[in-house]
């Protein structure tokens, strides 16, 4: 295995959420980093970041390949590069995962990890996912609903996804709801319970880890950030599960998610990735990690290498 010290690491979407605060935290270990995206100049400069503009969804699955050479472990932080619940869409997505896992297996990298989403963990004791329990969207946003951070987040990620959501947050609050209050939370609910905007998007994500379970042609990492993962403090510390979602409590009534979901801030879930990066303990295993998100107050959702210990250079 390559000394930690001395790690390339190629990262799929280096200026993103995820992939900007990954970058900062593998430079400050001291690794180079190969940004692979349409513009990923746009993270800043530094001398161990090596930017390989790639538009994957165009590029031939060959192609792709090339851009992934002299890399020893691949993260693909991959999201939709448009805003808006328009980007949130399934088979775009998953074609796109497909051709990074064919890609990657014509490069020489030894380590692939994949970041998706908490819809594919499992309802802990059984083997359903999250996405596909009638309960959990409904919960999701009542959970993040109750957080300026993820609220901020969201306006700031997704427009008007994020605005509603203030709404409907604002209608939850108020000590004497008014007859206008209560329509909107009903229509939001409604909305919910019949199709969350997201919902395609999340169960693409829970396709995605079928690409794979059981395999072991290559050597894989799926990684499966908690429920209420957003902007917010870094603490240093984290806790993993391996296949279920982390619940805390006790269960009040019928629905298993509400009041109980949990999460970790983005720069925690940096220092998770980096760790596994570097340690490898998790090859061929579906993982979560989550952390103190108690501190709920609005953070940038993404960081540039100015933020890198010492500037950026």
């Amino acid at each position: 295995m390559v000394t930690p010290k001395s790690l390339r690491v190629g990262i799929i979407g280096p200026a993103g959420f995820g992939g900007s605060y990954l970058s900062v935290e593998l430079l400050n270990r001291g690794h180079t980093v190969i940004g692979l995206s349409r513009k990923p100049e746009k993270l800043g400069k530094h001398e161990r970041y090596i930017p390989r503009p790639v538009d994957i969804d165009e590029v031939s699955i060959e192609e792709l390949a090339k851009q992934f050479e002299g890399i020893d472990v691949l993260v693909s932080e991959y999201g939709p590069h448009t805003a808006g619940a328009g980007a949130l869409l399934y088979m775009p997505f998953l074609e796109t995962v497909r051709k990074i896992i064919l890609a990657y297996k014509l490069c020489p990298a030894k380590y692939f990890l994949f970041v998706g989403g908490a819809g594919s963990l499992h309802i802990p004791g059984t083997q359903t996912c999250c996405v596909d329990h009638p309960d959990f969207f409904l919960a999701y946003r009542r959970a993040i609903s109750t957080s300026l951070a993820h609220i901020a987040y969201m306006e700031e990620r997704l427009g008007i996804m994020g605005t509603s959501l203030r709404r409907y947050r604002e209608a939850r609050l108020a000590e004497s709801p008014t007859a206008e209050d209560k329509q909107v939370m009903a229509e939001y609910e409604t909305q919910i319970r019949s199709k969350d905007n997201a919902s395609d998007f999340i169960k693409a994500g829970r396709t995605a880890f079928m690409f794979f379970d059981g395999n072991e042609s290559f050597r894989w990492s799926f990684v499966s950030p908690s429920a209420l993962y957003r902007p917010g403090k870094r603490t240093g510390r984290y806790e993993v599960s391996v296949d279920d979602m982390v619940l805390e409590g006790e269960q009040k009534g019928d629905d298993v998610f509400e009041g109980r979901l949990t999460g970790i801030s983005v720069a925690d879930m940096a220092i998770a990735i980096a760790d596994e990066v570097e340690g490898q303990k998790l090859v061929y295993k579906h993982w979560s990690a989550t952390g103190d998100i108690s501190e709920d107050l609005p953070a940038p959702a993404y960081v540039a290498l100015d933020a890198v210990e010492g500037g950026s250079k």
